[in-house]
């Protein structure tokens, strides 16, 4: 009865600690460098500089800061390319495009 328990409790246990690892693989910087990220909301971002122009009524900011890392403003990119994003690049809704900064790789190395 009692190695019935644990191995109850033994399969609850491991659906809760897939789902603990994923939230802090999700919190670290590698994370975002290998996979890239896709904002919905400007303020989801934790930091963003000055406006350098703007794009569909959203302003293009030269600088913003998302997970504790910092992007540089790249390029306009159609909607249809969010799910193309690659590793090291930001989108942000409608359309923007920022690159992981490269002061940011330099100190990582």
């Amino acid at each position: 009865m009692e190695s019935l328990i644990f191995v109850i409790m033994f399969l609850f246990w491991i659906p809760i600690w897939a789902v603990r690892r994923e939230v802090a693989n999700r919190q670290s910087p590698g994370y975002w460098r290998r996979w890239g990220a896709v904002v919905l909301s400007p303020t989801a971002l934790q930091g963003r500089d000055h406006p350098i122009g703007s794009y569909m009524g959203v302003p293009i900011f030269e600088h913003v800061r998302f997970c504790n890392l910092d992007y540089l403003f790249e390029r306009v990119a159609r909607s249809e390319e969010r799910d193309l994003i690659e590793g090291g690049e930001l989108f942000l809704e409608p359309g923007l495009v920022y690159r992981l900064s490269d002061s940011f790789i330099s100190q990582r190395s």
